[in-house]
């Protein structure tokens, strides 16, 4: 991106190699990223992508989980791992020199995993935990329930940490059945940014994608039209957790930066209206903010806030009426200067940061099949006008509203009432 040069080698198989050398460093980015996720999954097998990321660091190339940890932090390198509803990654970061032996390593964890039998069940009692973590958590629970509302029985509606029931009935088969399918080399992407020897990454890419087949991975089911739902659980907290919900455009959509934007604009940060008129005016809410969720096919426009039960349907009204306050007259040109700055920033930003750098270069070619450089970024965020940020609007106000909301009995009744404002 911007003043660095980044190249694509495209194998055979159609595998991707992106080199981005970033002049004056001493550190790699590196990762392997697969284009499917939790969306893949069949109903009876929620969780299993999730699964299959943790299984793999049990046991992967010939190594242990104790070698392959040993390996990495004698190094003193870092590796992590991350399952989405459409993509899994598995990164490191890394001195230079320890570049091409991290991305082996890297490699074997999604290529070469053991998924020893005795490790399965010890690590399905590990993802519970997890699992139990996040539903003692509100504001996590929250958005679990949010999505399910959102996309009902659709895989975008189930949690990407699967449940107790369905966990419990994955079997070792199941992991290589899932990655035989879904991981195929057109998509996967290998991205390394930073300091490294081009010719070494070359060298471990090849040996690990050379003998991998070209072939056509399952399509996904598409994104259906959603119906207006609620969920709502109560619990015995302080505050009321609210997610309140309409329709964005998806990640591929050329409407994607104005729904960034309107974002933006509506509770992206201090100065934007949720924050200035629920927080500053009213101090109805510590926290609350608006985010655009986006996938291949479909998007959310999302507001959260954690408020006392007896102010969530003040909030509730307030966010309804200033959506519809930007869907009939849009955002004053101060907001919309505003928004483009901060976007305009967060993307220059991220531009310069590595590991950034490398995700980036990863989702570009997994979601548009191409990289897409800073300035053609920006001179998209500048092309946006005041009336695409109203329609985006005026399109969610019109659309499929859902919500959730998790806390108190007192102000769970939000979320249905929400549907109708």
């Amino acid at each position: 991106m911007g003043a660095f040069s980044r190249d694509v080698l495209t194998l055979p198989n159609r595998a991707r190699l992106v080199f981005d050398p970033m002049p004056g460093l001493r550190t790699t980015a590196l990762g392997v990223w697969l284009g499917a996720g939790a969306r893949y999954e069949r109903a009876n097998e929620n969780g299993l992508a999730h699964f299959l990321e943790h299984m793999a660091f049990k046991s992967a190339g010939g190594q242990n989980a104790l070698q392959i940890a040993e390996f990495v932090e004698s190094r003193g390198a870092v590796m992590n791992a991350a399952t989405d509803y459409e993509r899994t990654s598995y990164t490191m970061r890394c001195l230079e020199g320890d570049a091409a032996d991290m991305l082996n390593v890297a490699l074997s964890l999604v290529f070469a995993p053991d998924h020893p039998e005795n490790e399965i069940e010890r690590e399905k009692g590990v993802v519970l935990q997890e699992i139990g973590e996040s539903s003692d958590q509100p504001d996590d629970l929250v958005f679990e329930l949010s999505q399910a509302a959102a996309y009902g029985d659709h895989p975008l509606g189930r949690p990407i940490l699967g449940t107790q029931q369905t966990l419990q009935g994955i079997k070792r088969s199941n992991l290589f059945e899932f990655a035989e399918a879904n991981y195929a080399p057109a998509r996967t992407v290998i991205s390394v940014t930073g300091a490294f020897d081009k010719s070494a990454i070359e060298d471990v890419v090849r040996k690990w994608m050379d003998g991998r087949q070209e072939r056509e991975a399952p399509a996904v089911e598409p994104a259906h039209s959603p119906a207006a739902r609620w969920h709502a659980e109560a619990r015995d907290v302080e505050q009321c957790h609210l997610v309140l919900s309409r329709p964005a455009p998806a990640s591929t959509s050329d409407d994607r930066f104005a729904a960034r934007l309107f974002a933006e604009i509506f509770g992206g940060g201090m100065a934007s209206r949720l924050f200035q008129q629920v927080r500053e005016e009213r101090g109805l809410a510590y926290t609350i903010d608006a985010t655009c969720d986006q996938y291949s096919d479909a998007g959310r426009l999302t507001v959260y806030a954690g408020c006392a039960p007896e102010d969530a349907m003040d909030v509730a009204k307030i966010t309804a009426s200033i959506w519809g306050d930007l869907a009939s007259a849009g955002p004053t040109r101060e907001e919309l200067a505003r928004a483009k700055a901060v976007m305009k920033a967060q993307f220059a930003m991220s531009a310069e940061a590595p590991a950034m750098r490398a995700g980036s270069a990863a989702y570009e070619l997994l979601t548009f099949d191409r990289l897409i450089e800073i300035e053609e970024i920006l001179d998209r965020i500048d092309a946006v006008d005041r009336a695409d940020v109203q329609r985006i609007a005026g399109e969610a106000v019109a659309g499929v509203a859902s919500a959730a909301a998790v806390g108190p009995r007192a102000g769970l009744g939000v979320a249905e009432a929400f549907l109708s404002l």
